[in-house]
């Protein structure tokens, strides 16, 4: 199955993906194997999207059917034609229709490029067809618990440990916010305090990171959850 993690989210990235790969890829295109129609199919994908995210921006009075238009030209649905694009408020000449399901073509593309025996990383860096690694900073990490009952009734707090060490936990007593525990494992079950037998109670939580012995970043937003004893 194509990797498809590396492929831009939203369509104006995923459109400057796409031209960044067509104009690249003349380049190494006989080094990775790529066909002359391959390479044209590219070229004429990426100018045809680009269009498209122009043409949407130009006739917002349609918007819905344009959306619907750009969606079926990037997914392929069912056996679904791509037809010809609808008329623009203002009359111009798009370029040469293209088949519907651009990212698949661009992605199995891509995958079978990383495969040639003389693909490197830095060829895949020209193309854009690599997965842009996000640069870790201690400092910019906010948890996000998870909080759900386990056996016995007690609530087990998750969150993603990323590349931090722990976390400190924090548990409202009644009055404040106070520690509970710092939890080195990414789920910590607590089996303190809880209610009266057939009694319910409702029981808050947050969390911070903790990178190199020191607590870093910021403090997540307060969780709830509801025990019963």
């Amino acid at each position: 199955m194509a990797d498809s993690t590396f492929i831009e989210k939203t369509d104006i990235k995923f459109s400057a993906q796409l031209t960044k790969f067509a104009n690249k890829l003349p380049t190494y295109a006989s080094t990775v194997g790529v066909t002359t129609a391959e390479k044209n199919s590219a070229i004429a994908d990426a100018l045809f999207f680009a269009y498209v995210i122009v043409w949407m921006a130009t006739n917002r009075d349609f918007s819905t059917a344009s959306t619907s238009y750009k969606d079926l030209a990037r997914v392929a649905v069912g056996s679904e034609i791509l037809p010809a694009v609808p008329p623009t408020i203002v009359p111009d000449t798009p370029p040469a229709l293209v088949e519907s399901g651009i990212e698949k073509r661009y992605s199995d593309l891509a995958a079978r490029i990383k495969k040639s025996p003389n693909y490197t990383p830095a060829i895949g860096d020209a193309l854009g067809i690599t997965k842009s690694a996000s640069p870790f900073v201690p400092g910019d990490g906010k948890p996000i618990l998870t909080l759900k009952l386990v056996e016995g009734g007690f609530p087990q707090i998750g969150y993603k440990k990323s590349k931090y060490q722990s976390a400190l936990i924090q548990k409202w007593n009644g009055i404040e916010m106070a520690l509970l525990t710092v939890s080195v494992p990414a789920k910590y079950v607590d089996k303190a305090d809880m209610p009266p037998a057939g009694q319910t109670k409702v029981i808050r939580y947050r969390a911070i990171y903790m990178y190199k012995g020191v607590q870093t970043g910021f403090w997540s937003d307060e969780f709830t959850i509801t025990v019963t004893g």
